[in-house]
């Protein structure tokens, strides 16, 4: 299932992850509160009661299921959904002004942080799943790679290089005795890392989410599940926004919050599995029988701090962030928690 409609977001690639951190900097110092769409709107003390929210291609359906069974609109909120790209690419525009809150990625997020970006974490979404798998790396069939330790000096197609995801991938290489640093990570979309298997581009690739499930159906071998085997809980996708917008909108990011409390119910009930698919099958603008609702992942509103911790330790291991960060210093005060 082609999730993306076929469509190549031509931001995802400019913002390429050391091109990123500048541009967000840049960004954070001449930035706006106001978005283009009306945004500048006087926030009264409960905050701004119309918001625009960039979502992710991968883990949406709770906005949308909020959007589409009204929580929003109880909690008084009208809200703009607008479909986004990769996590720097999402995390510019609320520094931007041109958004008030976007799906980013924990360890995107924790990166950007680290880099004296002044951007919050409010709640959390998507979170890996500790009984099945949902990313894997993938090997072509015929692939003379047989395991993970196989995987010394070779390319591997990541969504983004240093960006976070691919951690677990690193994980798994030390775990099996290779070096990190040996692998030679290329930036390729979740979209193309199928054809870049099949023509040879990589040895190796990292997809997640229906793009993994659709590697797998379509023959590829999995080496290992890395995400399930080393992040297991960890908060994946989350909902942030900045510190400047948080200062004068608390009360409606704790809305947005509570409406999505409400999605993630929905979105986890059994008897709304219908509801769900033909939300994705409306987004995707692709026939429902195609989705597979056994490929979606958990949602967790509360962010699991000790999975949490566990993740920004192995960003310091592997270098991808220079100093201690403590979940503390990624969360905003309001954000809901859980220690389990």
């Amino acid at each position: 299932m082609d999730i993306q409609n076929k469509k190549r977001i031509s931001l995802a690639k400019a913002l390429a992850p050391a091109a990123a951190g500048i541009v967000l900097l840049s960004l954070a110092a001449c930035g706006s509160s106001a978005s283009a769409d009306g945004a500048s709107q006087s926030a009264g003390q409960d905050g701004k009661s119309s918001i625009k929210v960039v979502v992710a291609p991968i883990q949406y359906e709770t906005a949308y299921i909020a959007q589409e069974q009204g929580y929003f609109k109880a909690e008084g909120l009208t809200v703009d959904l607008v479909r986004g790209a990769d996590p720097a690419a999402n995390l510019a525009q609320v520094v931007s002004g041109q958004a008030d809150i976007t799906t980013g990625s924990w360890e995107n997020v924790a990166t950007a942080i680290s880099q004296g970006m002044p951007v919050k974490v409010i709640s959390g979404n998507g979170v890996v799943d500790s009984k099945s798998d949902n990313s894997g790396i993938l090997v072509s069939k015929n692939s003379n790679i047989k395991t993970v330790a196989d995987l010394k000096g070779k390319n591997v197609a990541v969504n983004g290089v240093k960006t976070g995801g691919d951690i677990p991938m690193l994980q798994a290489a030390e775990a099996a005795g290779v070096d990190p640093k040996s692998i030679n990570e290329v930036a390729i979309p979740y979209s193309g890392m199928q054809a870049a298997l099949e023509q040879g581009t990589v040895d190796a690739a990292f997809p997640a989410d229906a793009y993994y499930h659709q590697m797998v159906t379509a023959g590829f071998k999995t080496l290992s599940n890395p995400v399930r085997e080393f992040q297991s809980n960890m908060p994946v996708t989350v909902w942030t926004t900045t510190q400047s917008w948080l200062d004068q909108n608390s009360g409606t990011a704790k809305k947005f919050n509570a409406a999505m409390a409400k999605a993630s119910a929905f979105y986890a009930d059994p008897a709304n599995v219908n509801d769900v698919v033909a939300i994705s099958a409306k987004v995707n603008q692709v026939d429902a029988s195609k989705i597979n609702p056994k490929n979606y992942v958990p949602v967790s509103v509360p962010i699991n701090l000790t999975a949490g911790q566990a993740g920004i330790d192995a960003m310091q291991h592997l270098g991808f962030i220079p100093d201690k960060l403590t979940t503390d210093k990624i969360l905003w005060s309001g954000a809901p928690t859980s220690k389990g």
